[in-house]
């Protein structure tokens, strides 16, 4: 059950991440298309280029959410191990 907990976080988080991603790259397209033009090296009109902003915030926002949701759960699952390991040291040491 743990496992399908944490898949849930990172998947949650990817998605999350996604949404804002796209968001975000829409945001700097309306504000600079010009910008997003040269960064993606694309020719488009300006309502497409939003909706291509839009696609490619979303996969780099999957991307960076699921890197990070990962890292974040496997501190977490270093620092259970460390109490874990602990707990055991010290019950042995107390026999």
């Amino acid at each position: 059950m743990t496992f399908l907990k944490y898949f849930s976080w990172i998947v949650g988080g990817a998605l999350a991440s996604s949404a804002i991603g796209g968001i975000f790259a829409c945001v700097v397209a309306l504000i600079s298309p010009e910008f997003v033009s040269s960064l993606f090296t694309r020719d488009a009109a300006a309502g497409s280029l939003v909706r291509y902003a839009a696609a490619v915030g979303m996969i780099w926002g999957i991307f960076l959410g699921t890197a990070v949701m990962a890292f974040s759960l496997l501190l977490v699952t270093v620092v259970h191990i460390a109490r874990l390991v602990k707990k055991k040291t010290d019950i042995s040491e107390t026999q």
